[in-house]
Order: structure tokens, then C-alpha cells, then sequence
């Protein structure tokens, strides 16, 4: 199923990076450059509403994550670092300026190692529905239960894709075409490279590297968001020395804000940018 709103397709290119082949949409052009990075099971096609409305004054760049979409994986042992390896080459490779690097969900994670790995690469961060951690303890209480790890590792592992198939009405409970568009994407990932993804985000906290987040930092959050709870960007925001007008909350809103109430999202991203513009001269 197509997503709902979508606009024509960008360039699309394959790139051989560290022996895999990394699937890109690109718009091109010597523009400053909106680099976009998706979730878990998903890929770069679930930017579509951005690109439409930026790739006019934006090279809009949209990659699927090596062992996502139609971006290949030799093993399911990927790491975060992995990503940010990737693409960083792929920046080096397309040349990419004045980069604003926006990260959704698991794509969030992996966008707060980027910027603390490769300093000074790109100018402005977007996190939008993430987390510092997944799972809660006593110092960070926003995450999911402990014991929720087993049983969605069972899930993955004995029922794919019905539980693939789940995940659309819990991103984006507010919208039902959107949901089954997002249902579709999750049924056709890849169920190692999933099951994955869940381990190495519940293995793993990213707590310490917030207050080494110093470039402009936006942050924007769903109130209805059951996955990444809206107090995790809140904490976020109160951790990252770059982040400076807290949390945009957007009403009425799941996971995936920017599918579901795309012109709102597309307005606060608008005038991030415009502010960033206008800071740089």
C-alpha cells in the first residue's frame, strides 16, 4: 500500500559500503541537506511528506538503514555504531553541507551516537519519538517494563508477522490508514535483523552521551506515543545542553507525528531550520 499524501519518487542509487549495498533516495542539488534516518522495520519511505514539502529548498536524503528496506546485511549483528559508520561514509560519498541529521524512534537512537562519534559533521540535530534508553530503571523511568524484552523476543521469533503486523495500530493509533501503511512496511522486514534491532536497543544506554549533545537540538514528541513516552523527550531535553526550547509536543499525536499530523510536524521543522538559518548568517 502507498502511503497516503505521498509525492513523486526522489533519485534513487545504491552505495557498496563496508561490503554492503546501501539503498538511497536522494534529491540532489548543491542545497543544505535534510538527512533522514527511519526506525525499526521500517525505511526511508516513510519521509515522503517531508521530502514533498522540502526538497525544494532542502536536499532532502533518504538512506534505508544497512538490513533495511532494499539496503542488505550479510548478518543480522548490526550495531548502532554500524549505522553511524555507514553513514558517515555516506555523507563523505555524496558529499552532503550543511547537514541537519533527523532521527525517528530507533533512527533517534542511532542519531545521538552519530552526533557524539562523528563531532562537527553535521549542524543541527532532530529527534523526533525517541529515547536516551528503552528500558526503565530507577534512574530513567520513561522506558518500557524489563520483562516486556522476553516476550516481544518470543513474538518476533515464533509469530513474525502477525506481530510485524501489530506494530502499525500501536505506532499510529490515531490514523487507520496510516497505521495498515506502516503494518505493511513492519510484515516485510527482515525478522533476524528485527529481532536485532530489539536486543541491541534493550542492551544498551545512551544516558551518558545526552550532555555531549551540544549542536542546535529540536526534539518533538506525540502526547499519545505508547512506544517512546513523551517523558523521555522530556528528560531529553533537560540533558541535552543543545536542546534550548524544549520539547514541541504535538496533540493528538502517536509514534509517528509526522505521518499522522504531518503539516504540524512540518511547520515546527520549517521553523527550526529557518532559526538555524538565520543563526549561521
Amino acid at each position: 500500500m502507498d502511503l497516503p499524501g505521498g509525492d513523486e519518487r526522489m533519485p534513487e542509487t545504491m552505495h557498496e559500503i563496508g561490503g554492503e549495498q546501501i539503498f538511497v533516495a536522494d534529491s540532489g542539488g548543491d542545497l543544505p541537506a535534510l538527512l533522514f534516518i527511519h526506525g525499526t522495520m521500517m525505511d526511508g519511505t516513510v519521509w515522503d511528506k517531508q521530502v514533498a514539502v522540502f526538497r525544494d529548498r532542502y536536499r532532502c536524503v533518504c538512506p534505508d538503514l544497512r538490513g533495511h528496506g532494499r539496503s542488505t546485511a550479510r548478518s543480522p549483528d548490526i550495531s548502532f555504531e554500524d549505522h553511524c559508520d555507514d553513514l558517515n561514509t555516506l555523507i563523505e560519498e555524496l558529499s552532503l553541507k550543511d547537514i541537519t541529521l533527523l532521527g525517528w524512534s530507533m533512527g533517534g537512537c542511532i542519531t545521538q551516537v552519530f552526533v557524539t562519534r562523528y563531532p562537527g559533521v553535521v549542524s543541527r540535530l532532530v529527534l523526533i519519538d525517541t529515547i536516551p534508553q528503552r528500558l526503565s530503571d530507577e534512574h530513567f523511568p520513561y522506558g518500557q517494563d524489563p520483562g516486556s524484552t522476553p516476550k516481544t523476543r518470543h513474538a518476533l521469533e515464533t509469530n513474525f508477522e502477525a506481530t510485524a503486523r501489530g506494530f502499525g495500530p500501536r505506532i499510529a493509533p490515531e490514523d487507520e490508514a496510516v497505521a495498515a501503511y506502516i503494518s505493511d512496511l513492519a510484515a516485510r522486514a527482515r525478522q533476524d535483523v528485527t529481532i536485532n534491532d530489539y536486543v541491541t536497543t534493550d542492551e544498551r544506554s545512551q544516558i551518558g552521551l545526552l550532555p555531549h549533545i551540544t549542536l542546535p537540538t529540536t526534539i518533538v514528541s506525540g502526547d499519545r506515543d505508547l512506544v517512546c513516552k513523551p517523558g523521555a523527550s522530556t528528560f531529553m531535553a533537560e540533558h541535552i545542553p543543545g536542546c534550548t526550547d524544549g520539547v514541541h509536543v504535538i496533540a493528538g499525536a502517536g509514534h509517528a507525528p509526522f505521518l499522522t499530523h504531518a503539516d504540524e510536524f512540518n511547520a515546527i521543522l520549517s521553523n527550526a531550520l529557518e532559526a538555524h538559518d538565520h543563526a549561521r548568517g
